[in-house]
């Protein structure tokens, strides 16, 4: 019973479901007390944590619909599904960017005085210590699955971590004398929020970009080393680091028959995914080789 509880928790949708869980408890908590002591970094911290509650259903919609076979209408599958989702969790960050900064801004202003107490602090422990245990799971599955959007939501939590270790600088300055500082704490998550939004941004981006993900002189490499292959170029690369899709061109001796030709394409699809498990599928075109190739570039690869 418990290994299959565990083992829920070891897939994208299973780890994604308890930071979400985890978020939800942490934000309510947060927020809550940080009003009752006054503390901007806190509350900050709060509504961080509450986003991120929203970013996880987000993510969660996204591997749901990323995982869909293909179908009639979408025969490459649904993988981009991912990305919009990242694209979508960035906005949600920039947002609650804004949000904190200007409740930092109106805390500053006003000069509320923070309420120091020991469960202030063993809230943020707590809450520092279900963030490390969440990066800890996130990354590993992430790891396992090379699943996007689990490795960017482990990246997301770091930032939450240091956000809150920043939240408990800001607690004990306060209490010292420094009143100032949680504000300025409040500030320094603001940035946080929107360089994890930026970061999400700029990936999810890249991918519906089609931006290049394979070195193209490793795959020519790779491919020149099955036999009876004369020649390999236009290499070119796609998709996600958890799925990547590739074409390219070999020659082969022209006086091969295609079956002896469509083998050798065959062995180069295994060679790749052999060195690259990611690759989810390739795409080899056979060109016959001719004698005025040899007074040419033997190996090519296209940038």
């Amino acid at each position: 019973m418990k290994d299959r509880i565990l083992s829920r928790f070891r897939t994208p949708a299973g780890a994604l479901s308890l930071a979400f869980a985890v978020n939800t408890f942490l934000s309510v908590l947060k927020i809550g007390w940080g009003h009752s002591i006054h503390s901007a970094g806190m509350i900050a911290d709060g509504y961080h944590a509450l986003l991120d509650s929203v970013s996880d259903m987000i993510c969660l919609g996204g591997v749901y619909l990323a995982n869909r076979p293909p179908d009639e209408n979408h025969p490459y599958g649904h993988a981009k599904f991912e990305p919009l989702a990242q694209l979508a969790v960035s906005v949600f960050l920039f947002l609650t960017g804004y949000e904190v900064l200007s409740h930092s801004w109106e805390s500053f202003r006003g000069g509320s005085v923070v309420l120091f107490t020991v469960p202030s602090l063993l809230v943020m422990l707590l809450s520092m210590g279900l963030q490390i245990l969440l990066v800890r799971l996130e990354r590993r599955v992430g790891e396992q699955t090379g699943n996007s959007l689990v490795k960017a939501d482990a990246l997301h939590i770091r930032s939450d971590l240091f956000a809150s270790v920043a939240v408990v600088a800001g607690l004990l300055a306060s209490h010292w004398g420094y009143p100032k500082a949680d504000p300025v704490v409040g500030f320094l998550i603001a940035v946080l929020i929107a360089h994890a939004g930026y970061e999400l941004l700029r990936e999810g981006t890249q991918i519906l970009s089609d931006k290049r993900l394979m070195d193209p002189e490793e795959i020519v490499r790779i491919a020149s080393s099955v036999g009876g292959v004369m020649e390999c170029h236009s290499v070119r690369s796609r998709g996600s680091s958890s799925q990547i899709y590739m074409d390219l061109n070999i020659h082969v001796d022209d006086s091969l028959t295609v079956a002896e030709a469509h083998a050798i394409s065959h062995e180069v699809e295994e060679a790749i995914r052999r060195r690259h498990p990611s690759v989810a599928e390739v795409i080899v075109h056979i060109e016959p080789f001719r004698e005025e190739h040899l007074h040419g570039k033997s190996v090519r690869a296209s940038h």
